[in-house]
């Protein structure tokens, strides 16, 4: 492990870059000082925060961060290549190797499903286009929940699992970052302590929010929230893309959907695919841009209205009582995740309604949370070991079933490619 005293000492001064900022801590991405400082990895992303509580929020905490991922050792999890204490401004700098790419940039390809938009060039495939997009949803799946199972084997809770922060590189090696605000039961040393009896119900992201975080609990099943998000951000490999127009002056989600989201695309009246200034974005399967009471009812128009059949515990939540919802009975997942390619969906099979990824996602999208299949068990899920499972080369994480590198003489890498450069 690099140790430093001094950023230009490690680092081109000449090269930094912030790339990503919050409230708490910003990333920058440099270089190795010295031309020969880095065989294997040119560009580093180097996260920066203060150890200061008042510059920190609860319950962000670089302290514990960089304490956790010392200790992970896992393919599907980022690896910290070095750390620094700056005493001028009480802030802790770590490096770890530049990846560019993230899931939420595959997902927001629309050649990136099993059916074609018009319109939109299509990708070099080594298959046909529906399977050769089943094969690289189930490979980035299943390294998924490989993180997640370690990490919870490991008794650590990301609890902001989402695309942005799921890495892909450019061998099609998942790599899980940003444990800003992970939770661990070992007493690590912490900027906000987090007793289980006091945990934070402020974390995951938007849509990626477990539906008890929404109702203030103080005591809950930090691995459970995981699951839920993990179900979300898997559901997001298969939910419509929606066609916009940056610069314009309507709020697209406004806009009326069209019967166009039944073959996996929206491509609102009035919008080109070819136009400069049209964009594509994957439409996540809940909705949290009118505030916490309107994702709650985005999810519960989705999997039903908690009842005491549902959610016997849906009650016990501190603000369940606040607010009444209108009594809605949950939906067939298959009309909201219209890119589940025709072979993968329950009704498809008979034979094996098991092996289709609704039930897969229906299992991790539970309600009680001790209900939710846990990581390990997904990874075993009919969905994943029925059929090729393409895995990276070298990939060190024991599978089910016996991992293939290549198909049709295509790696994973090289089909992650054809969609990411079409």
């Amino acid at each position: 492990m690099e140790q430093a005293t001094d950023l230009s000492s490690v680092f081109d001064i000449d090269t930094l870059e912030t790339i990503e900022e919050s409230p708490v801590s910003y990333v920058t991405k440099a270089k190795y000082r010295g031309a020969d400082a880095a065989d294997s990895v040119q560009w580093i992303a180097i996260k920066t925060a203060s150890t200061l509580p008042e510059f920190s929020r609860k319950p962000h905490d670089i302290i514990k961060e960089l304490k956790i991922l010392l200790k992970l050792t896992h393919v599907n999890i980022v690896r910290v290549l070095g750390h620094m204490f700056e005493h001028a401004t009480h802030s802790i700098h770590f490096w770890m190797p530049f990846t560019p790419c993230s899931l939420y940039d595959l997902l927001s390809s629309p050649t990136f499903a099993p059916y074609l938009v018009p319109g939109v060039l299509t990708a070099n495939f080594p298959t046909s286009r529906a399977q050769s997009f089943t094969v690289l949803a189930k490979a980035l799946i299943y390294q998924i929940l490989a993180a997640v199972a370690y990490l919870h084997d490991q008794h650590i809770a990301h609890r902001d699992i989402k695309p942005r922060n799921l890495l892909l590189t450019s061998d099609g090696v998942v790599k899980l970052i940003d444990f800003g605000i992970a939770w661990s039961d070992d007493e690590v040393e912490q900027l906000w302590a987090e007793p289980p009896d006091d945990m934070c119900f402020d974390v995951a992201t938007g849509p990626y929010r477990a539906p008890e975080l929404l109702f203030g609990p103080t005591t809950y099943d930090p691995f459970a929230t995981d699951l839920w998000s993990a179900g979300v951000t898997i559901a997001e490999f298969f939910t419509p893309l929606k066609l916009w127009r940056r610069y314009a002056d309507s709020d697209f989600d406004d806009e009326p959907e069209d019967d166009s989201s039944a073959t996996g695309f929206i491509v609102p009246e009035g919008i080109d695919p070819n136009d400069p200034d049209a964009e594509w974005f994957r439409v996540s399967l809940f909705n949290a841009d009118r505030g916490e009471i309107g994702l709650a009812w985005s999810i519960f128009k989705i999997r039903g209205t908690p009842s005491d059949e549902n959610w016997p515990t849906f009650k016990d939540l501190p603000m369940a009582d606040k607010v009444t919802f209108q009594t809605a009975p949950a939906i067939d997942l298959q009309t909201v995740l219209p890119n589940v390619p025709p072979e993968h969906t329950s009704a498809s099979s008979e034979s094996s309604p098991s092996a289709s990824v609704l039930e897969l996602v229906d299992r991790m999208l539970a309600y009680p949370p001790e209900k939710r299949l846990r990581a390990s068990q997904a990874m075993r899920h009919p969905f994943l070991t029925e059929g090729p499972l393409l895995v990276p080369r070298d990939y060190s994480v024991e599978t089910p079933v016996a991992g293939v590198s290549t198909l049709e003489g295509a790696s994973l890498g090289d089909l992650l490619r054809a969609y990411l450069n079409t």
